[in-house]
């Protein structure tokens, strides 16, 4: 199975000079983790709800952001992948890297979809997919007392 078929191809992305509260309140608001950022057609970096907590500070027994613009607490190293890459190596992309999105470029790193974590674990809990036609195999093991 390709990235093509799980990625989420409607994908809300932000400019580098959106605001970190501005970028937050948009999380909130769709329920995701993460926004890519776009500039010019071309993705520049991604920002995780996680950025936003290291970026917060404590005033007044309240959190709140600085007036940043995303582009200062962004991740500049994206790793990405292309429509075609499969979905095993996207899940061992985050897991070997330890990441949660991976958004999914053209060569030229135009936007095309994100996948996340949570999409991957979609596929494992699909029970209308028979168990045979999983993008992936995996073995249990019992932890020994």
């Amino acid at each position: 199975m390709k990235a093509r078929n799980v990625m989420t191809v409607d994908v809300t992305s932000v400019d580098p000079k959106t605001t970190l509260k501005k970028a937050h309140l948009q999380m909130l608001e769709l329920g995701v983790r993460h926004l890519p950022v776009v500039s010019r057609g071309r993705l520049q970096g991604i920002v995780s709800d996680r950025d936003l907590l290291r970026a917060a500070r404590r005033k007044n027994g309240r959190i709140e952001l600085p007036a940043k613009p995303v582009s200062e607490i962004m991740s500049r190293r994206v790793l990405t992948g292309g429509p075609k890459t499969t979905v095993s190596e996207l899940a061992h992309l985050m897991v070997d890297e330890k990441i949660d999105a991976v958004p999914i470029t053209t060569p030229d790193r135009e936007l095309l979809g994100l996948v996340t974590s949570s999409d991957l674990l979609q596929l494992l809990t699909d029970f209308r997919r028979p168990a045979d036609v999983l993008p992936f195999m995996f073995n249990l093991r019992h932890a020994e007392d």
